[in-house]
């Protein structure tokens, strides 16, 4: 059974619910409802707010328009904002984790301030989810399953016989010309490879070969090939095999030139929300336009004050930005929006030939070094072009 106000669209049920939990805290803000009635509600809200974001995810992972719908609200973010600028910034370089003393993986990323930054685990995985990020296994961690931490956890190889870790491990050389065949260590003298029965001074990689190895119990004596395999978690005092072991999968991050196109449009959006914002518009990001009945127009953002309506699309170039952001504005603007002004904002600067065509169809440009200052542009153009809301 639907829960009291269920859609069948997993999105809009999403956005219902945190609609829902905001009214709530605001309620109780104004003490309208008793702290215990608050504290009720608020957890059984939470706690369908993550049912249904599960559900979300759940339902990108199947169908491309919910998860391009979730990729283009999570650009806004600023820590997605840091990603999408490291693989502009170097050419689609995926982002690889690094593991401290604590094994735990950390993604770092340079940004442009010198700022340390290391990106969320569970954000990655996310982006990744809908379609924003590609992953390719990189590693895998053997967590221990009673203190679920992987920091202690050493792989022990123990004799076939007595169980002990006390052994020796040799590995078997073949002398390839002679056929001589003996641990790796009666042929090593210093530095040098001599077989220990033709006496050749063996110099190339080809001349001997790996067959195997043998191993020697110093506590029995014991000789075996196969040592027995466990894992000890030095945490716990605690020795579990690998049925028993909690494997975790570590992922490097890529993104597509695909993605990587949609994403880059994005850049700035943060900095363009919070100038719009403080000077008193209403911002949605992305900006949803109804262009018929069965029809929408897709912006950066839309901004609006005074039921004055301005949509702006965001291009972002590490060098000059090329026709097509211009076109595809245009075409947006032959379609029955009406937004009051329509402006392409621009990181750093237009192309000449990209700058023709903005001409060519009156297309108004905000262009800056980065998006502070192409803030700062557009409001002035909004306070020539909408005076009585300046």
């Amino acid at each position: 059974m639907s829960a009291p106000g269920a859609t069948g669209d997993p999105v809009a049920e999403y956005d219902r619910l945190q609609s829902e939990l905001l009214n709530l805290q605001a309620q109780f803000a104004n003490k309208k409802i008793p702290q215990q009635e608050f504290d009720l509600l608020s957890k059984q809200l939470k706690d369908r707010i993550s049912a249904a974001e599960a559900a979300v995810y759940e339902s990108a992972r199947k169908d491309p328009s919910v998860a391009k719908t979730l990729r283009l609200r999570s650009y806004n973010e600023t820590q997605v904002q840091t990603i999408i600028s490291h693989f502009v910034r170097t050419a689609g370089r995926p982002i690889e984790p690094e593991f401290g003393v604590d094994r735990v993986p950390k993604y770092p990323i340079e940004v442009s301030d010198g700022e340390p930054f290391s990106a969320d685990r569970i954000m990655l995985q996310r982006l990744a989810d809908i379609g924003g990020l590609t992953q390719s296994l990189y590693e895998r961690i053997v967590y221990c399953p009673q203190c679920q931490k992987p920091s202690d956890v050493f792989a022990r190889f123990k004799c076939a016989q007595c169980g002990s870790i006390d052994i020796v491990i040799s590995r078997m050389i073949e002398h390839v010309m002679c056929g001589t065949i003996n641990q790796e260590v009666a042929f090593q003298q210093g530095r040098s490879m001599i077989c220990p029965t033709c006496k050749k001074l063996l110099t190339k990689p080809e001349e001997y070969r790996l067959i195997g190895i043998v191993c020697s119990c110093n506590s029995c004596h014991a000789h075996f090939e196969n040592p027995t395999q466990s894992y000890y978690c030095r945490h716990c005092k605690y020795e579990f095999e690998l049925l028993g072991a909690m494997i975790t999968d570590v992922f490097a991050y890529g993104m597509s030139k695909e993605i990587l196109n949609e994403a880059s449009k994005s850049l700035g959006i943060t900095s363009l929300t919070k100038t719009l914002t403080e000077n008193g518009y209403e911002v949605q990001v992305p900006g949803v336009l109804p262009a018929s009945p069965s029809k929408e127009v897709v912006f950066s953002l839309i901004a609006k004050k005074n039921d004055k309506l301005v949509a702006i699309d965001l291009a972002h170039s590490d060098s000059e930005v090329e026709v097509e952001p211009v076109l595809q504005l245009y075409i947006k603007l032959l379609e029955e929006t009406r937004p009051m002004v329509a402006i392409l904002a621009v990181v750093p600067t237009l192309s000449k030939k990209a700058r023709e065509v903005a001409v060519l169809h009156k297309i108004t440009v905000a262009e800056g070094p980065n998006a502070q200052e192409v803030s700062l542009r557009i409001l002035k153009i909004l306070q020539s072009a909408l005076p009585a809301v300046s």
